[in-house]
């Protein structure tokens, strides 16, 4: 039983941190922040001023150079933010955020090692609050 016990904790685990979960500010790597920052901002821009560009998710074979960080599952435009998202499942994401320019919102975001670009954490299973904005 103890055995069991112990078999099925590792597993669990390994699927938490294999899927993304444990992920955190120190793990995002973005190889030229500066043009990521300006490049984001510009989507954002083009978001603000035209509802209708760049919806949905945006896959890295869509995406600049400057926006493909490692293990990039998708991007997505907002008008006033850029999410980079690097682990999801049906009920949370988490991954990079970049702030439009002109954003008034407050946020809770994590500082990364990069100015401008911070670590988010979302889930469905809460109220859009500073700490959880989609």
């Amino acid at each position: 039983m103890k055995r069991s016990l112990r078999y099925a904790f590792l597993a669990s685990l390994t699927l938490i941190t294999g899927c993304g979960a444990m992920k955190g500010p120190d793990d995002i790597v973005v190889a030229n922040p500066a043009q990521m920052i300006a490049d984001a901002r510009r989507m954002i821009n083009e978001k603000t001023n035209d509802p209708k560009a760049h919806k949905g998710w945006l896959y890295p074979a869509t995406l600049s150079p400057s926006l493909k960080l490692p293990g990039l599952v998708y991007a997505e435009v907002f008008p006033d933010h850029m999410n980079f998202v690097v682990a999801r499942n049906p009920d949370w994401q988490t991954g990079a955020r970049v702030w439009g320019t002109n954003s008034v919102r407050q946020h809770a975001d994590k500082k990364t090692r990069y100015p401008d670009i911070y670590f988010f954490s979302y889930t469905n299973d809460r109220p859009e609050s500073p700490d959880n904005i989609k």
